[in-house]
């Protein structure tokens, strides 16, 4: 699986407020701990002093990541970022290939 780093941002601080009742839920419920099939996250950070924040995770493809993040675009007006990273292993790995 491929190694992503997904940031999110909310488009107002409205859409911010409004998606706390539904992340309490999601965490509280243990919904966020039933991952998609082809999804591992590796790490979920919140920045809410600016309505941001960042997911490590691990994805089959692009197109899992719109099925785990896509409902949230769609209920709270979220914006996603995903790009394709590298762990320090397999970038030194890269290098050490290129010598």
């Amino acid at each position: 699986m491929q190694l992503y780093v997904v940031t999110w941002k909310f488009e107002s601080s409205e859409d911010q407020t409004f998606a706390a009742d539904a992340l309490l839920d999601y965490v509280e419920s243990g919904k966020s701990e039933d991952l998609t099939e082809g999804y591992e996250r590796l790490a979920w950070v919140h920045t809410p002093q600016d309505g941001s924040g960042v997911v490590i995770c691990r994805a089959e493809n692009a197109s899992v990541l719109y099925k785990v993040f896509g409902p949230w675009r769609e209920k709270f007006g979220m914006i996603w970022d995903y790009k394709p990273g590298l762990t320090t292993e397999e970038l030194v790995h890269l290098i050490k290939q290129q010598k």
